[in-house]
């Protein structure tokens, strides 16, 4: 068995490949033409009508319970404390919270409601998001 010839069982031949094959006798002028491939304009989006409804009414719905129970004003724990952070986007305590005070913050600025209201409104705008981006993904 000698060393580094192919056809034997340690390197067989190389399959060829449908490309490398030699053209067939056939009259090419008679063959069907090839399928119409899209066009880059009518490629389909990821997510289809019936993904973007059911992430729209998922998030409708989950903020109108959100909203119905919103707390009107403080509750207990770090409400308070939290509230008061995100009106002047400070840190309330270790960790911080930083993305969340930044986006609560600017609920703050809202002309109506008291601020814990406000801020309550933030976290149940994000959760009736987060509820339709898992309608969207699923």
């Amino acid at each position: 068995m000698s060393k580094g010839k192919r056809g034997n069982k340690r390197f067989p031949k190389p399959l060829q490949s449908p490309d490398s094959a030699p053209e067939s006798p056939i009259d090419q002028s008679t063959s069907e033409p090839p399928p119409e491939t899209e066009s880059p304009e009518k490629a389909h989006s990821f997510f289809r009508r019936c993904d973007w409804i059911a992430f729209a009414l998922a998030t409708l719905i989950s903020f109108g319970v959100y909203f119905y129970t919103l707390a009107p004003d403080l509750t207990l724990e770090d409400s308070g404390e939290l509230a008061v952070g995100s009106m002047y986007a400070g840190v309330p305590h270790p960790p911080g919270y930083p993305v969340w005070t930044l986006y609560t913050w600017t609920f703050t600025k809202l002309p109506f409601g008291n601020i814990a209201w406000r801020v309550a409104l933030s976290s149940a705008v994000a959760a009736a998001l987060a509820c339709g981006l898992l309608a969207l993904m699923v």
